[in-house]
């Protein structure tokens, strides 16, 4: 999901500084005896009136602002690690990304730094100029990526994960709003 969100803010000339991560969690973590005696957190009460556990929520900065394919699944890869209960069975995930802005919009923001007398800003300069030329090789990519999955669909180009039992991105790349097309 969040490969494909960043494929969007591609597309679309946008970047963002923050990730925002919901989970969900299944009405069955209750009714499953097994389930039910391992939680000992917060028990919500869903539209319907059910017993639910309480939602995971967290939020990641991202200390740039970015479209990063890289930087962006590395973040909510780890505040997902952080804020999800491993022993609960999760219903719905929702990746949001948070102050987005054009990239054309962004001006070239003025970067201060404490300095001192131990770091060698030459080599930290060269790290710099390093991430910078990744970053670009990979935009390069994800342009081409876009390109084919315009022309071609967009199960033209997957990831091996997407092809794994229980994956879900083909499918939801053949809906329409989330329904069947």
């Amino acid at each position: 999901m969040t490969d494909l969100l960043v494929l969007d803010l591609v597309d679309k000339g946008l970047t963002t500084d923050q990730m925002v991560l919901t989970l969900r969690y299944d009405i069955e973590n209750l009714s499953d005896p097994n389930i039910r005696k391992e939680y000992g957190g917060e028990i919500t009460t869903d539209r319907y009136g059910r017993k639910i556990p309480k939602h995971a929520h967290g939020t990641a900065n991202l200390g740039r602002r970015t479209s990063s394919t890289k930087l962006i699944v590395d973040a909510v890869m780890e505040l997902y690690d952080r804020v999800v209960n491993p022993k609960l069975l999760i219903r719905r995930i929702t990746v949001v990304a948070n102050h987005v802005v054009l990239e054309s919009s962004i001006a070239q923001e003025a970067a201060y730094e404490q300095l001192d007398l131990f770091t060698n800003f030459e080599e930290l300069e060269k790290e710099r100029a390093r991430e910078e030329a990744a970053l670009e090789k990979e935009r390069k990519v994800q342009q081409a990526m876009l390109s084919i999955k315009k022309k071609y669909g967009k199960n033209a180009i997957l990831k091996g994960m997407n092809l794994e039992e229980g994956a879900t991105a083909m499918e939801r790349n053949r809906q329409i709003g989330g329904h069947k097309a």
